[in-house]
């Protein structure tokens, strides 16, 4: 099994689930788990080969491996996380190893 991180937003938004919508964090663990164990894979991002995107309900998350390390970028509704992610691409160093 991988180890994994989460980027500050990420943390956030994950943490909001927990206490708001405890189904949906709960969907969105499992997932994490799933791609730690590498027994499912989502999508490639496009313009950002390296980055998938994988659905949890009404959220994506947007993920990619760095070495040996589950790197979960951004957490966020469908309507926005596109923009968010590439907001943080422009503006943070997150997509560095």
């Amino acid at each position: 099994m991988r180890d994994y991180k989460l980027t500050k937003q990420a943390f956030k938004v994950l943490k909001l689930l927990v206490k708001n919508d405890p189904k949906v964090a709960k969907k969105i663990k499992n997932i994490i788990n799933n791609l730690r164990n590498d027994s499912i894979t989502g999508e490639s991002l496009q313009g950002y080969r390296q980055f998938k995107k994988i659905r949890a309900g009404k959220y994506r998350l947007i993920y990619t491996y760095q070495e040996e390390i589950l790197l979960i970028a951004i957490i966020e509704k469908r309507e926005t996380v596109y923009q968010t992610f590439a907001h943080l691409a422009k503006c943070t160093n997150f997509l560095e190893k």
